[in-house]
């Protein structure tokens, strides 16, 4: 199966190219310092609790909203007036407790021809703490989303070796179909 998957991500590739056209990553970030923060705790005086709502830029008409309170923290995909909640899929997805976006990269896989890019999926990292001989240990998930348009889901999720690999795989197999 693996084989297999890998064969057509490579005869896709070459498809593309022949056309004109690669597959490619670009980036954004979730950083305060780069996005429309809306609600932030960090910007109150004396918060109950610890809450924010961050507006960040994207590709190809998307935005991500970065939201979360009580530690925990997710990413939704809002495309125009829509807006996927993926609150739900990504903490059953994410180890551990606590759950909360690990970093502020955010990967966006997509199409780039001449000098247009159009993202079909994005990549990022969860991160949530189990407890390990009697310690509380961080571990580690990548999420990968299909964007599509207002009606983005979470295609799947990968940890440990070879992470990165299977997880751009999973998210160029889109293509495919």
């Amino acid at each position: 199966m693996k084989f297999i998957t890998l064969v057509c991500c490579v005869t896709l590739t070459f498809v593309c190219q022949a056309a004109g056209q690669k597959i490619t990553s670009f980036y954004s970030s979730t950083e305060a310092k780069h996005v429309a923060v809306l609600v932030d705790s960090a910007l109150e005086k004396n918060p109950v609790i610890d809450h924010l709502y961050h507006l960040c830029p994207g590709y190809g008409g998307y935005e991500l909203i970065h939201r979360g309170g009580d530690l925990r923290s997710i990413i939704d995909i809002k495309f125009g007036k829509t807006v996927s909640n993926l609150m739900g899929p990504t903490f059953k997805r994410t180890r551990g407790s606590f759950p909360h976006k690990a970093n502020h990269v955010v990967e966006w896989r997509g199409m780039l021809k001449e000098n247009h890019f159009t993202p079909h999926a994005i990549i990022y990292r969860m991160a949530g703490t189990i407890e390990v001989e009697g310690k509380q240990v961080t571990k580690t998930t990548l999420i990968v989303v299909a964007l599509n348009k207002g009606k983005s889901v979470i295609l799947g999720s990968f940890s440990g070796d070879g992470e990165s690999k299977k997880a751009k795989a999973l998210a160029d197999s889109i293509l495919e179909k």
